[in-house]
């Protein structure tokens, strides 16, 4: 289910007895790493809640050519997926706090579990702010099955960009 940022208290509310897990990323031309990374994140609680990066903040990270799909693909792209409970777009991060989202997050979902990939950047605010606030992190290894030829949006674009 798709929601704005400030319905997220009413998810604790409806799922007061149930363990809620949070990741957030940019998810652009979204891919089975991206399904198997929503799998994993789901075996850690109940209710997987999925924040997905701005246009805005996809450029700034990744370049002017970026995002492939804009924001309401990805968003609607990512709420039909199986693991994902809610998500969200990122609209609060900005280039001067990219992880900014966090702070509200976390304060306005009051999540149990944050999970992210071993490849993050600013890994240390996300130690820092989860222990400050008693979430448990959980720090997920990129993995992806051999026949799944380790499969990533940047090698998916090089790809088509070959043909």
């Amino acid at each position: 289910m798709i929601i704005k940022m400030e319905d997220l208290p009413k998810i604790r509310e409806t799922h007061k007895d149930k363990k809620i897990v949070c990741c957030s990323g940019s998810f652009d031309l979204v891919h089975v790493g991206h399904i198997l990374f929503f799998e994993d994140c789901k075996k850690h609680g109940d209710i997987l809640v999925t924040l997905v990066g701005s246009d805005e903040m996809i450029k700034f990270n990744k370049g002017p050519q970026r995002p492939i799909l804009n924001q309401h693909i990805r968003l609607k792209t990512i709420d039909s997926l199986k693991p994902v409970d809610y998500c969200s777009l990122d609209i609060v991060s900005t280039r001067d706090n990219p992880l900014l989202l966090l702070d509200i997050l976390f304060e306005k979902l009051k999540p149990d579990v944050y999970i992210v990939n071993d490849d993050a950047f600013d890994m240390e605010y996300r130690e820092r702010i989860t222990q400050r606030l008693g979430i448990k992190l959980v720090v997920l290894p990129r993995f992806c099955p051999p026949e799944f030829d380790a499969v990533s949006t940047s090698k998916i674009i090089e790809t088509i960009k070959k043909i």
